[in-house]
């Protein structure tokens, strides 16, 4: 399984299943307090999930990622500098962050050794 496939959460198929009715019985606080994703079922059939907040907004802020990486890759221009951009680092040809802000120091301040 993939980094990114481990860091959104999974509404994995054996979740607990529960009628409309047993839904009924919550409260909000049994519902706060629960940490299991919940397959509500009218009939046996399938109707909503119901998970964490929190595990909502894990997973909206992943698809936003997913998304502006498509569109960024969807890009000719960004994409042809996104590659440019790795075969500089490929070739050795990169500074690190901390090495470009030392000269920057450097340069506003000529005395300054760092």
């Amino acid at each position: 399984m993939s980094r990114l496939a481990k860091a959104v959460p999974y509404i994995d198929p054996d979740v607990d299943h529960v009628g409309v009715s047993t839904l009924r019985t919550m409260n909000a606080a049994s519902l706060r307090e629960s940490t299991k994703t919940l397959v509500i079922r009218d009939n046996n059939t399938p109707v909503a999930v119901l998970l964490a907040y929190d595990s909502f907004l894990s997973m909206q802020e992943q698809m936003e990622r997913l998304l502006s990486t498509v569109e960024l890759l969807s890009d000719n221009e960004e994409l042809r500098l996104l590659l440019a951009g790795l075969k500089q680092h490929n070739s050795g040809k990169m500074k690190s962050l901390d090495d470009i802000e030392k000269s920057l120091r450097q340069k506003a301040d000529p005395a300054e050794i760092g």
